[in-house]
């Protein structure tokens, strides 16, 4: 359907799904305020409408998942730390551009992805690692990340 149209028509699409998942989204921590580090998978919550996405979701700042497309779970190795496992484990990681967006946050807290395997996701090849807050500084926040 967006074969055809402008290089901006197209941005102006996939900026518009970025941030129809990232306003939508519910407010689950206050910044600073974390619990200890979980480390089994947050359930999908649920399903998400972006269409044009192959990959989305609305993660909670202790890791649940508030709605998703295309994610299996999410993990929190640690403080900050998120991995986002996608459900199509034939997605080359090195060849995507994931954009994620922290929700409800001042301005001093920044967001990360990492654009390969990591480490602290157990370098799997089928996860997106993210983490929030300042380094040295890490915090958990929510966030909104979607795969195009």
């Amino acid at each position: 359907m967006l074969k055809n149209s402008s290089k901006t028509t197209r941005t102006a699409v996939w900026v518009a799904a970025a941030l129809s998942l990232v306003t939508g989204g519910v407010y689950a921590g206050v910044a600073g305020a974390s619990a200890a580090p979980a480390a089994k998978a947050a359930a999908p919550g649920a399903r998400a409408a972006a269409p044009y996405a192959q990959a989305a979701a609305v993660v909670n700042a202790d890791g649940s998942i508030n709605r998703s497309k295309g994610i299996s779970s999410v993990t929190k190795p640690a403080v900050g730390k998120y991995c986002v496992e996608l459900e199509d484990k034939d997605l080359d990681l090195t060849k995507l551009v994931p954009v994620a967006t922290l929700q409800y946050t001042s301005f001093e807290y920044g967001i990360r992805i990492s654009y390969w395997p990591h480490p602290d996701c157990g370098g799997r090849a089928d996860t997106i690692h993210v983490i929030t807050g300042m380094p040295n500084r890490w915090v958990d926040q929510a966030f909104g990340i979607v795969v195009p």
